[in-house]
């Protein structure tokens, strides 16, 4: 197997080890289901504008930028297609959703009065009424389940950054040894993480969602009436009223300025694999990366051209940091795709949103996986050095691998571009760039 192809799949199975929990035997609960969730990866990063993310509105920060809000909903609001190379298949998840919830069509007799009155008292456990602040009649979460919440965000990512620097010292000959003392330091933060999660409720929370996901197959009509009635409360108009749902993306801080807290990873030519997971295999070869790292026009989908490096391009070195960052919808019940006796009526029939041909969100991105301070180095060829002189200067769109190197900013309203930074031994992309999401495979629905 060619260098260029052993590179770009050692990066994604790096990703793909985080995602998917491979076990450091720490004892803990991964932070993404395995059984429901899988890991698309772009063939080259989305650049952001940290600025554009920034500090956003929300009902306890109304000082915060409405803009940076709809922008972040923005972000993650496409819909990936069900392949292993992120490729978005047109639409957005908040309308379908909306379709969903104002178009289903139940089939079902009315549940009995014991049935109900038992609903709605586990119903109380997580949600509560309340105001929003035109003051409307809303639902939010209660005290309970805004804090177990908040406790499982800390603990996807303590986890996650975890497993991270584990799997980063697997690959490191120097840090491998050292690892059973350097692990066991770095292993109390999640162990903190999990038991403050259990102590915020994560039992209660988990065996009332477990019961009112049994009591909800029969009580369809109610269930679909209380995500309706989520929905509305978090529709925002922004300044250009344009209606966006809004949606967290954590840490909060995600988009600084400031990454000093990252982890990060580190590569030389020693640590990149010759054996790769099946995962990794299929999105090589979806992404074309065995033709070449080096990627010329095209975006994130593809790449009008492919060119390998040269051969005679030594000593590679590749380090960044990155963060996967949970993507939070509380306008979202998720629970209602596994749900039976419900269609859509003319928007189609079984299948349609997931599990049929051609489906309407097969995908739905639960996390991001977000890299920036990449930093390639090498003892360049003449023929490389050319391609790095053109990445630098901005004038076409550029990528090394899966990392974007120049190009224009993603999901910008503006036509601003960036460009890679030369260094005497290659080049850096400080910028923001998105790399690939965690998505939760939708199960096939409707089922009428």
């Amino acid at each position: 197997m060619a260098l260029d192809e052993r590179i770009a799949l050692t990066l994604y199975d790096s990703i793909f080890q985080v995602i998917s929990g491979s076990d450091p035997e720490a004892g803990l609960p991964s932070a993404f289901d395995s059984a429901t969730t899988t890991f698309v990866m772009a063939q080259r990063g989305m650049v952001l504008n940290g600025a554009d993310y920034r500090n956003p509105w929300s009902p306890g920060n109304t000082e915060g930028s409405m803009a940076a809000a709809a922008n972040t909903a923005s972000l993650v609001d496409e819909i990936p297609g069900p392949g292993p190379v992120y490729a978005p298949i047109g639409g957005t998840i908040s309308d379908v959703y909306r379709k969903i919830i104002k178009g289903v069509q139940n089939h079902e007799p009315p549940p009995s009065p014991e049935l109900e009155a038992k609903r709605e008292a586990l119903k109380k456990v997580l949600l509560e009424e309340g105001k929003d602040d035109e003051g409307r009649p809303v639902l939010k979460p209660t005290a309970l389940a805004d804090a177990e919440e908040k406790a499982f965000n800390n603990y996807q990512d303590a986890y996650t950054a975890y497993v991270g620097a584990w799997a980063a010292a697997q690959k490191d000959p120097t840090l491998k040894p050292m690892w059973p003392i350097m692990g066991a330091q770095a292993l109390q933060k999640p162990k903190r993480a999990f038991a403050d999660w259990g102590a915020a409720g994560r039992d209660q929370v988990e065996s009332t969602k477990a019961q009112l996901a049994t009591l909800n197959e029969g009580q369809v009509a109610r269930a679909f009436a209380d995500a309706q009635f989520r929905l509305n409360a978090f529709e925002i108009v922004n300044d250009l009223t344009e209606t966006f749902l809004r949606t967290n993306i954590t840490p909060s801080d995600w988009a600084s300025a400031d990454a000093s807290s990252w982890p990060s990873y580190h590569f030389n030519e020693s640590m990149f694999a010759s054996e790769f997971t099946t995962e990794a295999t299929s999105w090589g070869g979806a992404a074309n990366v065995q033709v070449g790292l080096w990627s010329f026009g095209g975006g994130v989908e593809h790449s009008d051209s492919r060119q390998a490096m040269s051969q005679d391009t030594t000593n590679i070195g590749v380090s960044f940091k990155w963060r996967v960052c949970p993507v939070y919808r509380k306008w979202m019940d998720a629970s209602l795709f596994r749900l039976p006796n419900w269609g859509l009526g003319s928007l189609g029939g079984p299948g349609v949103i997931s599990g049929g041909p051609n489906p309407l969100m097969p995908l739905i991105p639960i996390a991001l996986v977000i890299v920036r301070d990449v930093e390639i180095t090498a003892d360049w060829s003449h023929q490389d050095s050319e391609k790095i002189t053109d990445a630098t200067s901005g004038s076409t769109s550029v990528g090394w691998g899966p990392f974007a190197v120049s190009g224009n900013y993603s999901h910008s309203s503006t036509s601003d571009r960036f460009s890679a930074k030369a260094s005497d031994k290659g080049f850096s992309v400080p910028d923001i760039q998105v790399l690939g999401f965690a998505c939760l495979r939708v199960p096939p629905c409707p089922p009428m």
